[in-house]
């Protein structure tokens, strides 16, 4: 019934929109909250976009606003009218409004000054003080808004304080202990505030091993840690301990989303983790991917010259061919297997370059077994083919190929990692490539060798 009510409603906003009945698209705004606004973002005409965000409520059209693509939060802060920018900026959390500008002020710096001079001075300066932090830092991810506390204060004071202050907070549910110059003292829960005694002092309350990042923190290891210990909020502090900001749930769903998006490009050998595909044209489309491409065929080159090399091989036993791509085929899916698997270890912290050993000496059964058990799959058919002579050549040959792509496949992106850079650059095209060299180099030189030919 919800989902029907949901769809009636989205049909009657396009309606409305298509017949420019400002009325209706007001009525019909009523009908829906702003994250069923945003799921269906993608089914209105772009020109109604910007009505919607003119006739919804300022705090809704904000949160809609902080969901888009920064590129489109752009075009439509240029044509939105500017009382509706000032405020729709007013409703932004400072963390948003931050991410805002600075996307702005790469599109039309003219744009960003004008928008900041509207800003009051402390919210300015704010947002130009987190602006000097790295986007994919703790720093570029914190807020400002959030609650300090006094040791000293009695959960009646705390509470009478809250009232006033919470509205301006991003949440409440944990606030932060702070010593007289700012330090990080502690936390306590508003769970905890409500049942304490309203003469408890918060000292006697607040838990004094409080989890915290320090603004140089990279924002995978912000996340990791804040789904590790179920956060809904993260404390950031400086090198002096002074408590900067805090980081919340939202932003690091943001993040995680990011970097998955950014790790499932890579690995299919696409440069753009920022590409949006339904706003992508066909030139930005090519440009993702055409470089990787040419490295990975002017690599599979070298198979052209493997197997010039192995002519006389080839001539003398034809039937060696007739295998030859469930060999290559086998050996790039079980690569791109043990990548796959090892590349996601290393991100969400399960094993670290050090475990290169472990895990070497892992992959080599799994390898084996892998091998030994395709190969006597593979047997069935050779045999059925009547090609039982080049058999050990193919059970030798994919057993041996399934142990090195499985170790290769395992260890590269350990390699990569060592050498700081992101172990997703090892993709599934560029291991299936080295695959293709490593299987075409064994199968032929077993041939060769058990053969003697």
């Amino acid at each position: 019934m919800y989902d029907t009510e949901r769809l009636e409603a989205i049909q009657a906003l396009q309606n409305a929109l298509a017949e420019s009945d400002a009325v209706a698209v007001k009525a019909a705004l009523q009908e829906l909250d702003a994250p069923q606004i945003i799921d269906n973002w993608g089914e209105f005409a772009p020109e109604h976009h910007l009505v919607i965000l003119t006739l919804l409520p300022a705090s809704e059209a904000a949160e809609v606003f902080s969901h888009l693509e920064e590129d489109e939060q752009t075009a439509l802060l240029e044509a939105l009218p500017r009382w509706r920018v000032k405020e729709l900026l007013g409703e932004l959390y400072l963390d948003d409004l931050t991410d805002t500008l600075q996307a702005v002020e790469e599109e039309d710096p003219e744009l960003a000054e004008e928008i900041k001079a509207q800003l009051d001075p402390e919210t300015r300066a704010e947002v130009e003080e987190l602006s000097e932090y790295e986007e994919d830092e703790a720093g570029g991810l914190m807020t400002s808004e959030y609650i300090a506390l006094r040791d000293s204060m009695s959960v009646e004071e705390v509470l009478r304080f809250l009232r006033r202050a919470a509205p301006d907070a991003e949440q409440v549910y944990y606030l932060y202990v702070v010593d007289a110059a700012e330090r990080l003292e502690g936390v306590v829960s508003l769970r905890d505030l409500i049942v304490a005694d309203p003469k408890t002092r918060v000292r006697e309350i607040m838990n004094p091993d409080v989890k915290y990042v320090r603004t140089d923190t990279d924002q995978e290891v912000v996340a990791r840690m804040m789904a590790d210990y179920n956060f809904q909020a993260l404390p950031v502090v400086d090198e002096n301990g002074v408590l900067s900001g805090i980081i919340t749930i939202d932003d690091v769903v943001d993040v995680i989303e990011e970097e998955a998006t950014e790790d499932i490009y890579r690995l299919g050998a696409v440069e753009a983790p920022e590409l949006v595909y339904s706003r992508s044209t066909v030139w930005e489309l090519w440009s993702a991917r055409v470089r990787w491409l040419v490295v990975l065929i002017v690599g599979g080159m070298f198979s052209s010259t493997i197997l010039e090399s192995f002519e006389a091989t080839l001539s003398a036993v034809t039937a060696l061919t007739f295998y030859l791509t469930i060999l290559l085929g086998a050996g790039g899916n079980t690569g791109n297997q043990s990548s796959t698997l090892i590349v996601r270890a290393l991100a969400t912290g399960d094993v670290r370059g050090r475990d290169w050993w472990r895990i070497l000496i892992k992959e080599l059964g799994v390898g084996l077994l892998l091998g030994l058990t395709l190969a006597a799959v593979l047997a069935v058919k050779v045999v059925a083919d009547g090609h039982a002579e080049i058999l050990p050549v193919l059970a030798l040959s994919l057993a041996t190929l399934m142990t090195v792509t499985n170790i290769v496949g395992a260890l590269l992106p350990i390699g990569i990692k060592k050498l700081g850079l992101d172990p997703a650059l090892i993709s599934n095209p560029l291991i299936a490539t080295l695959s293709d060299l490593t299987g075409l180099l064994i199968y032929l030189s077993v041939a060769r060798m058990l053969l003697q030919i």
